[in-house]
């Protein structure tokens, strides 16, 4: 009897040990894991993954554990509402990420292992805004990395959609880099790329094509930003602005990037009177260089410092290839070898050669 009573007492131990062991592993484990293949009730470890996106987010944004990173396996997830990415716990010396499992560098990425973040969200769902768009991640906190996502463009032509939209001017340090951008005009528009308040706003090795806007620099909370800017992207077939910087810019970075095929190469509001500096870069076949934006856009020159700035050419990305059942080309929608901005490697890959 004392011998099946103390083995009863010795399995609950047992159990009671692996329960507090889980949720320890829960509460100090490195990133929450996001794949199609998991289930929200999961703890959410490599090997246990959640399913959706917002079940991840709402983790991070627990005080119960110690996570600040999101990373997300090859698949399509759809969000039936915008994610709000913030946390209740402490971010002193802290950043949230929000990552694709594989990234671009690594060797067995591919495009098709690129994650997916598709928007299925309403107009004007979004408290506190006075006209109606779609954001995918709403960026409510400081310190904030989105890293290595497709992001294509909604479903509804008419609709203003944001995948990446920040308006608190009081937040700061918005990174963003190895995203790619994808729209159409007339089937899955996608106005701004990047939409932000406040400072410290960064796009390095992102991709945008066919936006309308890649990204847009817009109010700080004294009119002044600084820690913005743009560098290693390729920005193709804008259909309004490669870049558009709305409030005055202290120390605004644009250096090796390619503005190509775009209506306006830059825009900048009439309030504006930064003298902007562009670096090692090729704007080359858009229909306008310089416009000023005030009740309307209009096409005006503005002062410009312009340094190692190739202004003719053709840039040449890669196609999906004709036979479409084959993979996607390693280098889709980068420039093609041997043409204009090849060498400058632009584009999603930071240390990763191709074709080289």
């Amino acid at each position: 009897m004392k011998a099946k009573y103390f083995s009863s007492v010795i399995v609950l131990l047992l159990f009671i040990s692996l329960i507090v062991c889980m949720c320890d592993i829960a509460a100090h484990a490195q990133a929450i894991y996001v794949s199609n293949t998991g289930d929200d009730k999961n703890t959410g470890t490599k090997d246990a993954p959640v399913f959706s996106i917002q079940k991840a987010v709402e983790i991070i944004k627990s005080n119960s554990n110690d996570i600040y990173t999101i990373k997300i396996e090859p698949g399509i997830y759809v969000l039936d509402n915008f994610v709000s990415i913030e946390t209740d716990k402490d971010m002193t010396d802290k950043r949230i990420i929000i990552e694709a499992g594989i990234l671009p560098d690594e060797q067995s990425w591919t495009p098709e292992k690129m994650p997916i973040v598709i928007s299925t969200s309403k107009k004007g769902e979004i408290p506190g805004q006075n006209y109606h768009f779609v954001a995918a991640f709403l960026i409510n906190e400081s310190h904030v990395t989105i890293r290595g996502i497709k992001f294509p463009g909604y479903f509804y032509p008419n609709t203003r959609y944001f995948p990446i939209a920040r308006f608190d001017k009081t937040k700061t340090d918005l990174f963003v880099e190895q995203c790619l951008f994808v729209g159409d005009e007339d089937s899955s528009h996608l106005q701004v790329g990047i939409i932000a308040h406040g400072n410290g706003i960064m796009a390095d090795h992102c991709v945008f094509y066919n936006v309308r806007n890649s990204v847009v620099f817009w109010e700080s909370a004294d009119g002044l930003k600084t820690g913005n800017g743009i560098s290693n992207s390729i920005i193709f077939g804008a259909t309004q602005s490669g870049v558009w910087t709305a409030d005055a810019d202290k120390d605004f970075v644009f250096e090796n990037n390619i503005v190509s095929n775009c209506k306006y190469a830059w825009i900048k509001n009439s309030y504006n009177t930064t003298k902007y500096s562009i670096n090692n870069c090729i704007i080359v076949n858009n229909e306008c260089y310089l416009a000023v934006a005030a009740n309307d856009v209009i096409t005006q020159e503005f002062e410009i410092e312009e340094n190692n700035v190739i202004k003719e050419g053709d840039i040449v990305l890669r196609p999906k290839d004709e036979v479409t059942h084959y993979p996607l080309p390693i280098d889709y929608l980068h420039v093609m070898p041997d043409t204009l901005g090849y060498d400058m490697s632009a584009g999603l890959f930071k240390t990763r050669t191709i074709g080289r």
